[in-house]
């Protein structure tokens, strides 16, 4: 299995940690007008990697892995950082971004990852 590449700290994600929950639901109206809503899609969680002050090395391996895993669309494994719980199936959902510092040989790269309902 695919996992992501980590940083040289070994943490795969650096403050702030964002990540949410994302679902869809449908409402069926009933003759009297009242409504009954149910869950139409899976909740499933998307994370924000936000990775900052990256050295030459573990930005390449970062755009590269994101580009790759968003053009193939294949999934990977992806720890979440705060409680270690493995999610088996993750896709890179947005392209990444990446930031430059100026002044600085370090940059950034932003990109999204959600979990797919198996």
């Amino acid at each position: 299995m695919i996992f992501m590449p980590t940083l040289s700290t070994g943490a795969v994600q650096q403050y702030p940690y964002v990540c949410g929950i994302a679902g869809q639901t449908r409402a069926f109206q009933f003759a009297n007008g009242s409504e009954q809503r149910y869950l139409a899609v899976p909740q499933r969680r998307i994370w924000s990697i936000n990775l900052r002050l990256l050295q030459e090395v573990e930005k390449a391996a970062f755009l590269e892995f994101a580009q790759n895993r968003l053009r193939t669309q294949s999934t990977f494994q992806f720890t979440d950082p705060v409680d270690g719980t493995i999610y088996p199936a993750c896709r890179v959902v947005a392209a990444p971004v990446i930031d430059r510092i100026d002044g600085l040989a370090q940059s950034g790269i932003q990109f999204l990852i959600a979990e797919v309902s198996q």
